[in-house]
C-alpha cells in the first residue's frame, strides 16, 4: 500500500538558549517571529521542528549565536513508542471526529467501547468544529486551529494509533476531505509508523475504512467488527486539482451539488448554484466562485494558497 509520506521531507530538530543578560536586544523574541515566518512548529519554549530555513530565519540564528547564545539542530525522525518498544506496550489511542453525524448517532462511542473492552486506553480529541460542537454545546476548538494543526499537535501524544471519524457526502468525498488534512500537516504525514485509520460513514452500506498507514491487526480487527465489517480502501493523496494563470490560482471543487455550502478552511464561504463549481484565488485572496455564490465576508480570508487550502462542501441543513 501507498503510505501517507509518500515522499519524506527532511525535517529538524532546533534547539536554542541564550542568558537573558546576552540579549538585551529581544534576538529571542525575533527568533520565534522568524521560526513562525518560516512555519516552524512549536514543541516547547525553545524547541521547534524546521521544515525549511529560510533567509531571515538564518540571520536570526546567526545573530543569536554571535551574541552568545546556542544553537543545537538534530534531524528529527519521529517513531511511535509501540514501534521502537515493541508490541507488548500498553496500547494508546487517539478517536479524533471530524463531523458531527457520527457523535450523534452514537459511533465514537461505540469504537471507544470496543476498543477499551481490547484492553486500549482511548482518548476523543475533536478535530472539526461542528463535532466539538456535537460532543458539547459549550466545547470550542482552542484559538480556532486549523484541523491539520489539531491533527499534527495529536501525533505528537503519546499515542500508538490515531482513528479518524467522518462523514462526507460519500465516500470518495470523505478521502478527498481527509487526504487535504493530511497533506496540509507538517508532522503526521512524516510518522509512517503511527497507524493512522480514517471510519469513513459508519453504518451506510457505501462506508469504508480507510488506511493511511498500514494498522496493527488487532486495532483493525476492532473497527472491523463494530462498523459491521466495512469495505477496506487504501488511497493516495494525490487528490487535488490547482490550474494557474498568472497571479489566479483555480480550484475546482470536487462532489459539489446544488445549495451546498462551501467552506474552506473551516469557514462558511458560499453555496453552490451547480455541480460545476470552481473557486478563484489572486494575490492571497479569495475573489470570486464561478458557479456559486460568494459571501462577502470570504474576501476577508487570507490564503497562502488554494493549493494547501482545505475545502469541503456540506448540506445546506448542517
Amino acid at each position: 500500500m501507498t503510505v501517507i509520506n509518500t515522499k519524506l521531507i527532511n525535517m529538524f530538530l532546533l534547539l536554542y538558549d541564550i542568558e537573558g543578560k546576552k540579549d538585551p536586544h529581544g534576538i529571542r523574541i525575533r527568533l520565534v517571529r522568524a521560526l513562525r515566518g518560516a512555519k516552524a512548529f512549536q514543541l516547547q519554549r525553545s524547541s521547534w521542528i524546521v521544515e525549511h530555513f529560510d533567509d531571515r530565519l538564518i540571520n536570526v540564528l546567526d545573530e543569536l549565536r554571535r551574541a552568545g547564545g546556542s544553537v543545537k539542530l538534530m534531524e528529527w525522525l519521529p517513531r511511535t513508542v509501540d514501534d521502537v518498544l515493541g508490541h507488548n506496550m500498553h496500547k494508546k489511542i487517539v478517536l479524533a471526529p471530524l463531523s458531527a453525524e457520527p457523535v450523534y448517532e452514537g459511533w465514537h462511542d461505540k469504537i471507544k467501547s470496543a476498543l477499551e473492552s481490547m484492553g486500549f486506553k482511548v482518548t476523543i480529541v475533536p478535530v472539526g468544529e461542528s463535532a466539538a460542537k456535537a460532543l458539547s454545546r459549550d466545547r470550542k476548538l482552542e484559538n480556532e486551529k486549523s484541523p491539520s494543526r489539531i491533527l499534527d499537535e495529536i501525533s505528537l501524544m503519546d499515542i500508538d494509533g490515531l482513528i479518524l471519524l467522518n462523514f462526507g457526502r460519500s465516500t470518495q468525498s470523505g478521502i478527498l476531505y481527509v487526504a487535504q488534512m493530511i497533506s496540509n500537516t507538517k508532522l503526521l504525514k512524516n510518522i509512517p509508523s503511527l497507524p493512522l485509520i480514517q471510519v469513513e460513514r459508519p453504518g451506510k452500506h457505501d462506508g469504508a475504512i480507510i488506511l493511511w498507514n498500514e494498522p496493527f491487526i488487532e486495532l483493525l480487527d476492532v473497527i472491523k467488527r463494530t462498523t459491521a465489517g466495512l469495505d477496506v480502501v487504501r488511497p493516495s493523496l494525490e487528490v487535488k486539482k490547482i490550474s494557474k494563470e498568472g497571479n489566479r490560482e483555480i480550484r475546482q471543487i470536487q462532489y459539489a451539488e446544488v445549495g451546498d455550502k462551501i467552506i474552506l478552511n473551516g469557514q462558511h464561504i458560499g453555496v453552490c448554484l451547480s455541480n460545476n463549481v470552481y473557486l478563484i484565488a489572486e494575490n492571497g485572496r479569495l475573489v470570486d466562485i464561478i458557479g456559486g455564490k460568494m459571501y462577502k465576508r470570504a474576501r476577508n480570508i487570507l490564503l497562502e494558497s488554494l493549493a494547501n487550502a482545505i475545502v469541503k462542501t456540506v448540506p445546506s441543513k448542517f
